[in-house]
């Protein structure tokens, strides 16, 4: 009886954050069935998908290596756009190769999102190494994006160059481009050269193979290597007590799961790629009137967001997207609240709850009137009601919880 209440006491306890990262590689003592580098053994409850969206994220990354591989011997830098369309006419599986290696960077990104924000409104961030975990998990998340649109941009059509273009005025109408034009400019020649296509597209295949690619699995591998040291998040149960609690050994149980569910996800993507073929769009300079440059679905949340007049920002979204990034990176500092749950932690799950509403707002509003620049007024009614909406929610959710608490009681 006294071990149970002592072992429900240590649960109920703060987990405290390590700053020593020394610690992160030293050896220490890990469930049976694991590795000392990483690869921990795992009980029966974290059998759940919703603890596997990194794993599956890992596969997405995989097959995109794999894939574009693939599609880089027949990839020619002199002419993007019709070296798509040889992939699409003439490769034996081309078209379903192209389109699952698209299909599979879209899922990417919304595993991403629901990977970042599942252990945000968890507060997996607290605890041990997982204030720096998180900081990789949100460049891994910049990342992401980065390099999905460099891949947006490689085959020269007319949404592709467009969007190239939008991303020269945002460098030099940034802070950086008024206080550094040299820098600015510098930037802009990183990303597109000496404009010709051969250039542009050999500068955008670099970033988007060798140097955002291999940060994104450099990062990825230390990302995967500190939460191996950590450990799962929150799994304890206050009813079962240690010695009752059975690991499964990473080899090979564990492994045999993540091979299992990664391969039935990649069987799901490439029947998707089979059934619902992407149209390629035109080619940029090609004659077509009546075209509206409509970005991808999710770029088009940030391409509103560049449309909005208010508070006097003259460089659009840039300060809001930068605003948004710098505080989820810090969040771990920010949060100060000693519980873990949603409605245990009020102001940063309005905040979370507050991007989530404004993402879709600009996605829907993006798609509704493309390219329509919006009053001051409008635009404050519209973050005043979002900003309303997300307070009103969660409190809501949390006087009804506390009402549930008190009658159970």
């Amino acid at each position: 009886m006294a071990l149970g209440l002592e072992t429900t006491r240590c649960c109920l306890m703060e987990e405290k954050n390590d700053y020593n990262l020394m610690n992160a590689i030293r050896e220490e003592d890990t469930p049976p069935g694991s590795y000392k580098i990483a690869l921990r053994s795992i009980t029966r409850k974290e059998f759940r998908i919703d603890y596997w969206t990194g794993s599956f994220l890992m596969t997405c990354l995989a097959y995109l290596a794999i894939s574009g591989i693939l599609l880089f011997y027949y990839f020619e830098q002199g002419n993007p756009y019709g070296s798509t369309v040889h992939i699409i006419n003439n490769v034996y599986f081309g078209e379903i190769l192209l389109n699952s290696h698209l299909l599979m960077a879209y899922a990417m990104v919304v595993l991403v999102y629901v990977h970042m924000f599942r252990n945000y409104f968890v507060g997996a961030y607290k605890g041990k190494f997982r204030w720096l975990q998180w900081i990789l998990g949100v460049l891994l998340f910049v990342l992401v994006y980065a390099e999905s649109i460099m891949g947006y941009l490689l085959s020269e059509t007319y949404i592709g160059v467009s969007a190239m273009h939008v991303m020269e005025l945002l460098v030099q109408r940034s802070a950086m481009g008024r206080l550094s034009p040299v820098l600015s400019n510098w930037m802009i020649s990183l990303l597109v050269g000496d404009g010709t296509t051969p250039s542009t597209v050999a500068h955008l295949l670099a970033l988007h193979v060798a140097i955002v690619g291999g940060l994104i699995f450099i990062v990825a591998f230390l990302h995967f290597f500190l939460f191996e040291r950590s450990g799962p998040f929150n799994l304890s149960d206050k009813k079962e007590k240690p010695v009752e609690k059975k690991y499964y050994p990473w080899y090979p149980v564990n492994l045999i799961y993540t091979l299992f569910t990664s391969l039935i996800f990649v069987s799901i993507i490439l029947i998707l790629s089979a059934l619902f073929i992407q149209v390629l769009p035109p080619a940029y300079g090609s004659l077509q009137y009546g075209l509206l440059p409509f970005p991808d679905w999710y770029i088009m949340p940030v391409y509103k967001l560049m449309d909005l007049a208010g508070y006097g920002l003259s460089t659009g979204g840039v300060p809001l997207v930068t605003f948004f990034l710098i505080s989820l990176l810090f969040i771990p500092f920010i949060d100060r609240y000693k519980s873990k749950g949603a409605l245990e932690r009020p102001m940063i799950t309005v905040f979370g709850v507050f991007y989530l509403i404004a993402l879709f707002v600009m996605a829907l509003w993006g798609y509704a009137q493309p390219g329509l620049t919006q009053t001051r007024l409008l635009t404050m009614a519209m973050w005043w009601g979002i900003t309303f909406i997300s307070f009103l929610t969660v409190y809501a959710m949390r006087f009804a919880k506390k009402d549930l608490m008190k009658i159970d009681g």
